[in-house]
């Protein structure tokens, strides 16, 4: 069954599917599908993946028997439990969570900033059957703490989020993903930072290995508004993070950083990409990569400075360490500069552990593999120091020292 006899089958059980100009959009996304040849060569949204997985699938979804718990906690933090992507609806002085609507979805797609061959993100547009709204209100500093969990087996949740923070607003959001079951999340991120707010976000990814995670964002950033993101990958299954940043007023700010670690036949595609369209602006794109047996990933990183941002600061950097002659991961970094008077540079270091190093520390009497544990440790400190959050810092740890458990 094509793409388009699955959405003709179950379009009655999609969101919005009487709206007419949203299913005009379809109608195009629909004629994409349809004359594409799906080359991975020239599209970075297919490497490395499996096409029958993901493009001939059977769409089945189930609305939960329950509906999600959203808990007000004392210290200005709330906790929120999504169930195959749905979320009640909540408000209070500080927040206000909605269904998604119509007006969400028109707006996201007439964006541009997410390349239109992203077949991922289209089949998210095609297929949207859940999603929520979450508006973080002006001059305010919460906390959320998202679980998603996915109910049965087999389940295509197609998922759209939108996370609006108000001028002055301050948000530190931690999203997990720890799914055992055998079922595929499409997830996409739509965030808009006004004015001077702030926003923290980790995304902490941990599912089984019979269950792929696709989940793309998209942030916007307002005049002096910073958006930090700090992705942990420890997924045993697929897992594909694609982010996009967009900053369009000066002082503005993108920080997108993310850590993976691979064993066994794993894969994973990582890809960040800031535009930078104001003055004065900073972004920084870090991915690093632990890989062992025969898993694969790749990472893109991109930065389009436009001509009006003058006095912009760019960086990008990947890492990897391969811990078989099997692992692979490859990386490609691109600059696209209009600007004359900017600060942008990228670096790239992929290759085996350091013979010298596991040379040093055994002559002091440690084994080859504690001395191994202990580089990778040293690896990835400097982003694991940086986390503010005590009670985030410790579930890294421990998710960290489990993954090392198996490193030989």
């Amino acid at each position: 069954m094509n793409i388009q006899e699955i959405y003709q089958k179950n379009k009655k059980n999609i969101f919005f599917s009487e709206n007419k100009d949203i299913q005009i959009h379809r109608e195009k996304l629909i004629n994409v599908f349809i004359t594409d040849r799906f080359d991975k060569k020239s599209n970075e949204s297919l490497k490395n993946i499996n096409l029958k997985n993901f493009f001939d699938f059977k769409y089945k979804y189930l609305l939960p028997e329950e509906t999600s718990v959203i808990n007000n906690n004392q210290d200005s933090s709330y906790s929120i439990v999504s169930v195959n992507g749905q979320c009640a609806s909540f408000k209070d002085d500080k927040i206000e969570i909605t269904k998604i609507s119509d007006k969400d979805y028109n707006d996201f797609s007439k964006n541009n900033t997410i390349e239109k061959n992203d077949h991922f993100v289209n089949l998210n547009s095609l297929f949207l059957n859940s999603g929520f709204k979450i508006i973080i209100k002006k001059n305010n500093n919460i906390k959320i703490k998202i679980s998603n969990i996915v109910t049965d087996d087999d389940l295509t949740i197609f998922q759209k989020n939108n996370f609006i923070c108000e001028e002055g607003s301050s948000l530190s959001l931690i999203e997990e993903y720890e799914n055992k079951n055998n079922s595929t999340s499409n997830i996409l991120n739509v965030i808009k930072l006004e004015k001077k707010s702030s926003l923290n976000h980790f995304l902490i990814q941990d599912n089984s290995s019979n269950h792929n995670l696709v989940i793309t964002s998209h942030s916007s950033c307002k005049k002096e508004s910073f958006y930090n993101q700090r992705v942990y990958n420890f997924s045993d299954g697929y897992v594909r993070n694609f982010h996009f940043s967009e900053l369009l007023e000066i002082n503005s700010e993108a920080d997108l950083q993310g850590i993976f670690f691979l064993k066994d036949n794993n894969t994973s595609n990582n890809k960040t990409f800031v535009k930078h369209f104001a003055e004065d602006c900073k972004s920084n794109q870090v991915y690093k990569g632990i890989l062992k047996d025969r898993a694969k990933a790749t990472y893109f990183s991109n930065t389009h400075v436009d001509q009006v941002a003058q006095k912009t600061e760019g960086y990008q950097l990947s890492k990897g360490i391969l811990l078989s002659d099997n692992a692979s991961y490859f990386s490609k970094p691109e600059l696209k500069i209009y600007a004359d008077d900017v600060k942008c540079s990228h670096g790239s270091t992929i290759g085996p552990i350091d013979e010298n190093a596991i040379f040093y520390l055994r002559s002091r009497g440690m084994s080859k593999n504690a001395a191994t544990k202990i580089l990778i440790s040293s690896f990835i400190n400097e982003e694991l120091s940086s986390i503010d959050d005590e009670q985030m810092s410790e579930l890294i740890q421990k998710k960290l020292i489990r993954y090392l458990s198996k490193v030989k």
